[in-house]
């Protein structure tokens, strides 16, 4: 009995060490290494949208001093930040991401839903519309 006891508690120490060691929490960079997130006065990260690349160069303090051609809305698997100094080769284009946002007026008693596209959407769909519509013809 007196070994069994000592076998339970010597399994019961090696599971809480796996456990423990599943825990450990794991920090996801903001931006790749090679470039450097945008922050907020506050210290936080500046967070974009696809296609709003606006809500990075309104954050400038003066565009005359900075490169704009290196900011991008990077998506680090988390969430969208503000980054500086990404080559332009290495900003990802989202073209196949619509950002759809409910309710961005909260204050009021109709929510309200935004939709974001990539420029020039609207005319492939168009045309893609003529094609489908020909192509039954």
């Amino acid at each position: 009995m007196y070994c069994l006891n000592i076998f339970i508690f010597i399994i019961a120490i090696a599971i809480s060490s796996v456990i423990s060691e599943q825990q450990v929490a794991h920090k996801i960079p903001y931006c790749p290494v090679y470039s450097r997130p945008m922050l907020r006065p506050n210290g936080d990260v500046r967070k974009c949208l696809p296609h709003q690349l606006n809500l990075c160069l309104n954050a400038l303090e003066d565009s005359a001093l900075i490169d704009t051609s290196g900011i991008c809305c990077y998506h680090n698997q988390v969430d969208y930040f503000c980054c500086m100094d990404i080559p332009a080769r290495l900003c990802p284009s989202y073209r196949n991401v619509t950002v759809v946002i409910h309710n961005n007026f909260p204050q009021s008693q109709f929510p309200v839903r935004s939709f974001h596209f990539r420029k020039g959407v609207e005319k492939e769909i168009a045309d893609g519309i003529r094609a489908a519509a020909a192509s039954r013809n």
